[in-house]
């Protein structure tokens, strides 16, 4: 390139100003013309700039602290934004006589191991691959889809790690010596299950995503079903791997929703709505992990929007009213965008026909 250069370039020529036009400043359209990796760092800094949060300590040793994440609403002010946070999740660890409870539960399904065995290593990446296996999602024909999925991934991620740093919880190997994991056991927490967490999230993402247009067959329930059952066998299969305990599912799985929902109100003109809370404490040492304790993949009121159930140890407040349109991430939803074009475009909607028409 450099004798290339020297031998065709000739006479430097000055250039006018006005010769190019400049860009727009931020401005969604210059998306499409970055890499993914580019869009990537992005999407992150939209999402990780509007997270906090703060560990609560205990009222005194014998009690447990909650970890607080919160979405960090912010207004145009010079020369510093006004900020205001709004309760997203919260979560506290059992206590030791649970964990130890729980210990047996995790014993038990040490029976499933050479069943399971090839799951559970393919499973030790992204839920990707499994979850393309439900939905037609293949890097050629839905790259947009994937995109949206590996950024609500980085989410999720982003925050487990957060939660599980700050609640400190031992895994099952430290528990006992006859759990003996079939894998490496790794070096966080336990609580949240991080494969749980991220797995409700990239399908509660994915099924929102193919509810949103309504198209056939994608918006009828049993999509939603396999999904959430496709994600709630990913995080048993690390308690039947021995590193994880069934209540680790289960604040993932309430981790994993809620941020999967809160995922697409970024990427659309929605408002958080609501936080939760999953109490540790609260949750029975004998209680093996269900995910339909946390949600219902399709809403009976024929809405697009599933709905979660409370439980004892699972609940959930009214946070306010942020405004939507600021709420809103533009290159989020830019990307959401284009990933539910590609829904759109790849079925073909057929129109109903009347009763009468015999036709």
């Amino acid at each position: 390139m450099i004798t290339n250069h020297d031998g065709i370039a000739g006479t430097w020529i000055p250039v006018a100003a006005g010769a190019v036009d400049a860009n727009a400043e931020e401005d969604t359209a210059y998306l499409e013309r970055l890499s993914p990796a580019v869009r990537a760092s992005i999407y992150a800094l939209e999402l990780g700039t509007h997270i906090g949060f703060v560990f609560e300590p205990g009222a005194d040793a014998d009690d447990q602290g909650w970890g607080r994440v919160f979405h960090l609403e912010t207004t145009l002010a010079n020369p510093v934004p006004n900020a205001k946070y709004q309760g997203l999740i919260a979560m506290r660890r059992p206590t030791q006589d649970i964990f130890a409870e729980q210990l047996t539960l995790v014993a038990n399904y040490a029976d499933l191991r050479q069943d399971r065995m090839a799951e559970i290593l393919a499973q030790l990446g992204t839920p990707t691959e499994f979850l393309r296996a439900i939905a037609y999602i293949e890097p050629s024909r839905t790259p947009y889809t994937i995109e949206l999925l590996a950024t609500a991934h980085w989410l999720a991620n982003f925050v487990e790690m957060r939660l599980k740093y700050a609640l400190g919880c031992k895994r099952p190997i430290e528990y006992s010596p006859q759990i003996q994991p079939m894998i490496w056991t790794p070096s966080h927490g336990t609580l949240p299950s991080g494969h749980a967490t991220e797995a409700f999230t990239m399908a509660r993402v994915l099924w929102l995503l193919l509810r949103a247009n309504a198209v056939k067959p994608y918006s009828k329930g049993i999509w939603g079903e396999m999904l959430m059952r496709q994600a709630a066998r990913i995080a048993i299969n690390r308690t039947v791997a021995g590193v994880h305990f069934p209540v680790d599912s289960a604040a993932g799985a309430v981790l994993g929703l809620t941020l999967g929902r809160y995922f697409v109100d970024r990427c659309t003109h929605a408002a958080p709505s609501e936080s939760w809370e999953f109490d540790g404490i609260a949750y029975p040492g004998d209680q093996d992990f269900d995910w339909r304790s946390y949600f219902h993949p399709n809403d009976p009121a024929g809405g697009t929007h599933p709905e979660q159930e409370q439980t004892a140890w699972a609940t959930k407040d009214d946070i306010g009213d942020a405004d939507a349109n600021q709420m809103m991430s533009a290159p989020l939803n830019w990307l959401w965008g284009k990933a539910a074009d590609e829904w759109k475009d790849l079925v073909t909607v057929v129109p109903a026909i009347a009763e009468d028409d015999e036709s």
